[in-house]
């Protein structure tokens, strides 16, 4: 079966697979993974990255990652507000990331649902600032379309609560 690319802003990928960083043991065993899945796009939260440049091996992911290989998609998890999340992404490309974006916005940190009026404030901002934005939303197609509307790249909607191990759920 041959799958179409898939193209997201000005890029074009093979895989429509994206990869995080945050749940492996070590170096080592993130960069197996990522060579053995085919990734070319890997998301990277902001909150658990050294920025500093002090080169701590375990904190900085970034340093690990072969950014000719693959894309690092900052992910803003862990803003509550559009405001917070602005930050974070230009945070990112001060660091010397792409103008690339998984937005993420949770005003709750329980339960990590999506606000969907902050996400779309967050979308207007940085699209005017010329960012490729991956919108984290709920799957809501009105929302989706305003947001592609507002400047979104495309559109990441959630299947079902994160953490929740109940797949995808629409009803």
């Amino acid at each position: 079966m041959s799958i179409e690319p898939w193209k997201i802003g000005d890029r074009t990928f093979r895989s429509r697979l994206l990869v995080g960083t945050g749940k492996f043991p070590s170096v080592p065993a993130m960069q197996a993974a990522l060579e053995s899945s085919g990734t070319e796009i890997v998301t990277v939260a902001l909150r658990r990255v050294d920025l500093t440049g002090q080169k701590d091996p375990q904190a900085d992911m970034l340093e690990e990652i072969d950014r000719d290989k693959y894309l690092v998609l900052a992910n803003t998890s862990g803003a509550m507000n559009a405001e917070e999340a602005v930050r974070l992404a230009r945070l990112a490309v001060a660091a010397g990331l792409p103008k690339w974006v998984k937005l993420e916005i949770h005003p709750d940190p329980r339960y990590l649902l999506p606000d969907p009026i902050e996400t779309l404030k967050a979308t207007e901002i940085l699209a005017r600032e010329g960012f490729t934005i991956l919108p984290y939303i709920n799957a809501d197609p009105v929302l989706a379309k305003r947001l592609e509307e507002a400047g979104a790249a495309t559109v990441m909607p959630l299947g079902a609560p994160i953490g929740s191990n109940r797949g995808l759920e629409t009803r």
